[in-house]
């Protein structure tokens, strides 16, 4: 990894920003979004369409992305961003939050595919997992980062001035990448262009793979236990248990620690032994990990279930992101991972709707029994997955 250029560490730079911009909000969003007015409900709704308008628009977003240049994408992107945070930050209704997170989602749906198809077009075949890793620790420094900022400044800060704050990292990030722009190799290019394929048969040849469609069952089950956990988590330790907001931030960022430190070492470690036996430690110990967030009500048993759940948590990004990359062709990769994306996106969208209702009838340590049945059934689903990568 060596090879790696100014623009490429710049990226990666970028999407920390970029992730910075949501964490250091995401302890205390239900929160916020109660304060302006929703009700319970109504978050679980917000928390749908979050994920729900990148679903439908990350396969669009990547097309347009490859016909206008990626680098033009990220930067609309940060734009949208910075701006979408200010918009949060003078909401005064529930409708506002809808409009913004429309708004905001012309950049969720279409930031993360594009630089991670960068990073890995720049790597060699057989570091993929490295370079993804990296990439993705990039990430997962900003999921530290921001709940850590939010324990600190939530004590004497409004919710608007969080928002406000929060826009500044992404201003940082598109500072980066107009200085140092990231380009792939001129042979990849070149490439691309020379075997460019249609939308439609690209997503025919992903469909096909038996693999991937087991790896799309798995990211959706993941993805709809964690939609669940966000929408309600915040909520049933502030209201329920007592639990302060500063500690309830300081709980995320024991998540977003334990995820960071765990990425780089999962993407070298499945380019050695496989992506299949990271991913099935992953899930078996997510299923641990909920357990003990539904039955244990101390701070103490909670951290240790948010310290397993980062750790589970960024090793199973790297494995499946890597694992996809194995499997498919390199002029298709950018829209495996938008389709892959969007499958979590699906998944989130599912989890976020049902919560709000669910909450309303089922107590919390159920919905979170619920996570962990959920991450269950992704075992027999790895274990039919065929030993590539």
């Amino acid at each position: 990894m060596s090879g790696f250029n100014r623009g490429l560490y710049a990226l990666m730079l970028t999407a920390t920003s970029f992730i910075l911009s949501w964490t250091v909000i995401q302890p205390v969003f239900s929160l916020y979004a109660l304060n302006v007015g929703a009700d319970l409900v109504q978050v679980g709704v917000i928390y749908s369409l979050m994920s729900f308008f990148p679903l439908v628009l990350r396969i669009p977003m990547s097309v347009l992305a490859e016909r206008i240049g990626r680098n033009r994408m990220l930067v609309a992107g940060m734009v949208i961003t910075i701006t979408a945070s200010i918009f949060y930050s003078i909401a005064k209704s529930y409708l506002q939050i809808l409009i913004i997170t429309f708004y905001n989602s012309l950049a969720t749906g279409s930031f993360n595919q594009v630089a991670m198809s960068t990073v890995s077009d720049l790597a060699p075949p057989d570091q993929q997992g490295d370079a993804l890793g990296r990439y993705l620790t990039f990430l997962g420094l900003g999921m530290l980062i921001g709940p850590a900022m939010c324990s600190i400044l939530v004590d004497f800060m409004s919710y608007g001035q969080l928002f406000l704050r929060s826009a500044l990292f992404p201003a940082i990030g598109l500072g980066l990448l107009l200085l140092y722009p990231p380009e792939a190799p001129k042979r990849d290019r070149e490439q691309s262009e020379d075997q460019e394929i249609g939308t439609v048969e690209s997503l025919k040849m992903i469909f096909r793979n038996r693999n991937v469609v087991l790896l799309s069952y798995c990211r959706a089950s993941f993805s709809t236990s964690q939609a669940i956990f966000l929408a309600l988590f915040s909520i049933y330790a502030v209201e329920k248990l007592g639990i302060k907001e500063s500690t309830l931030a300081l709980l995320f960022t024991i998540r977003g620690f334990s995820n960071t430190i765990s990425r780089f070492p999962a993407g070298r470690i499945s380019d050695r032994i496989g992506r299949r036996i990271p991913m099935l430690v992953s899930y078996g110990l997510l299923v641990v990990s909920f357990t003990i967030i539904a039955f244990y009500e101390s701070i103490t048993m909670l951290g240790i279930a948010l310290v397993l759940y980062g750790l589970c948590w960024g090793t199973r990004a790297v494995s499946e992101w890597a694992f996809l990359t194995d499997l498919v062709e390199p002029n298709i990769k950018t829209l495996s991972i938008s389709y892959l994306s969007s499958v979590f996106g699906f998944g989130s969208t599912l989890g976020s709707i049902a919560s709000g209702w669910l909450a309303t009838i089922f107590p919390y340590s159920t919905l979170f029994l619920l996570g962990a049945v959920l991450n269950l059934g992704t075992i027999p689903a790895i274990l039919a997955m065929k030993k590539r990568g």
